[in-house]
């Protein structure tokens, strides 16, 4: 008798499975703008601990740190540094929506960096980010991301968008 599995539900990179891999150096910088404001926080996280960044005056840099801590490692933190930079786009938008959820992310791994702003959009692999991030930090400081309602969101929209370009073919 043969044994079948699927597996639909793993993630694309099967590092996230082996106990006995290291976790790679990188770092992922999430930046959460306060529209209209003149201040941005920075979550930095490496492999080795997660910062919060207070940054006053965009214009001018002054930072400081209001929060720093150790991160524990686990299968999050493994995934994420074995993730490929060059895969990621530098945009993911939900075209239907105008305001809401706005974040820069810079990733850097291997020597490399890459920009990538989401707007209104869930990116799996940054959703880990920000899970960790979450899980790691202060109650007030908290980065919403939450992946529900993005991705809810997302597919009205793509559901929007087919209706109207069926409409546009006929």
């Amino acid at each position: 008798m043969n044994l079948v599995s699927c597996s639909q539900n793993q993630p694309q990179n099967n590092a996230i499975n082996k106990e006995n891999e290291v976790i790679k150096p990188f770092e992922i910088t999430v930046i959460n703008n306060n529209l209209g404001m003149t201040y941005d926080l920075r979550y930095v996280l490496t492999e080795k601990e997660i910062k919060i960044i207070f940054n006053e005056d965009v214009e001018v840099e002054k930072d400081s740190v209001i929060f720093s801590d150790v991160i524990q490692s686990d299968e999050i933190l493994k995934h994420l540094s074995y993730l490929n930079i060059d895969s990621f786009k530098e945009y993911y938008e939900n075209p239907c929506i105008e305001d809401g959820s706005q974040l820069k992310v810079k990733l850097r791994k291997d020597n490399k960096t890459k920009d990538i702003y989401l707007s209104n959009y869930y990116q799996i692999d940054i959703g880990l980010a920000i899970e960790l991030i979450n899980k790691s930090i202060p109650e007030k400081y908290k980065i919403w991301y939450e992946k529900d309602k993005l991705l809810k969101a997302q597919k009205e929209c793509d559901e929007q968008m087919e209706i109207e370009n069926g409409l546009q073919i006929k």
